[in-house]
């Protein structure tokens, strides 16, 4: 119909023409973990030191928000300057410091006095990293790269391989993903440069990238493993026991805290509901339907208990970001598992 003529190509013009990088939850993972190492260890800087300002009494003051702003520019050129996948590692590294730094002063930003110690603040943190990693994810669980993108993902690889800066691990890697592709286009014209690429020794950035691997390695091999179900169990009642202490204090220091006491309980009632799902399809040997429950469970727990738990006890919480995030980790790589197994 012509009406539809000009809808099309307004939708046309506004379409971005993304292509999603395979190494984006990793890189993500790297800001998250870097932010929030960031916030902790300036928090505990500043109350060992008694809170010192750069500039003295000069009338001065360089809050570290500042070096933060800049810490995020240089992540942002590293992006800008090179090309491939190379730099990616150190920008993400650095921007989660700079990101870190800024963020931990949100309390100035929302009050009208500038309030650092501001107590909602501790909360408003956490929902941003929450956000960040519950997106990336559901980006992995229910966005998978297409075939095309994948061999997108190979051909940047090929940039770091014929500039020199590629490593024979990685390489490996992506030869046994163009190999999987068959006769995608342009996978196998792609196979065949890389297979003339010379490899070289790791450097400091593919080194970090490495290590996020080898973490995610760790979760695949124990969800693998005979031993998943016990340390599942273990991180449920650590996860469970935690905030019943929490909610114990909370109930002890008197009526201020009414509004988070509600919300931890209600987070963790829900969680030890999900739990119970979870078993009772464990017990009929549905596998990958009792660890989507323990899924729901470990989300509710990182979205709603952790984050009135943050507004209390910023250590509580912190502990139990940790063990939520290990949950994530495990469950996620037990219901790749399960499908696989499932789909065979």
């Amino acid at each position: 119909m012509p009406s539809q003529g000009p809808a099309r190509s307004l939708q046309h013009a506004l379409r971005l023409d993304l292509v999603r990088s395979e190494k984006a939850s990793v890189h993500l993972t790297t800001f998250v973990v870097a932010a929030v190492s960031t916030i902790l260890v300036t928090r505990a800087y500043l109350a060992l030191t008694g809170y010192p300002q750069i500039g003295g009494d000069s009338g001065l003051h360089v809050a570290h928000v500042l070096p933060g702003g800049l810490l995020m520019l240089v992540g942002l050129t590293l992006g800008f300057s090179y090309i491939g996948p190379g730099p990616r590692p150190i920008a993400a590294l650095l921007g989660g410091i700079g990101f870190g730094l800024f963020i931990d002063e949100v309390g100035k930003f929302v009050t009208a006095d500038n309030d650092y110690f501001f107590e909602p603040a501790a909360a408003i943190m956490y929902v941003v990293f929450a956000g960040l990693v519950v997106g990336a994810h559901a980006w992995r669980r229910y966005r998978p790269l297409t075939d095309e993108e994948k061999v997108a993902n190979a051909a940047h690889v090929l940039v770091d391989g014929l500039a020199g800066r590629l490593t024979d691990t990685r390489r490996q890697e992506v030869l046994r993903t163009l190999d999987a592709l068959g006769d995608v286009r342009g996978a196998r014209p792609l196979h065949e440069l890389l297979s003339q690429v010379e490899p070289r020794t790791p450097t400091v950035p593919q080194r970090l990238e490495r290590l996020w691997h080898r973490v995610w390695g760790l979760f695949d091999r124990l969800a693998g493993s005979r031993f998943a179900a016990p340390v599942l169990g273990v991180l449920f009642v650590v996860q469970a026991v935690g905030a019943a202490l929490v909610t114990i204090g909370l109930w002890r220091s008197g009526s201020s805290y009414a509004i988070t006491l509600s919300g931890v309980l209600t987070g963790t009632a829900a969680s030890l509901v999900f739990v119970a799902l979870g078993l009772r399809r464990w017990r009929t040997h549905d596998r990958h339907s009792a660890l989507g429950w323990f899924q729901r469970s470990a989300l509710t727990s990182l979205l709603l208990t952790q984050v009135f738990l943050f507004a209390a006890s910023q250590f509580a919480a912190v502990a139990g970001l940790a063990v939520d995030l290990a949950l994530l980790g495990l469950v996620g790589n037990g219901r790749a598992r399960a499908l696989a197994d499932r789909d065979r």
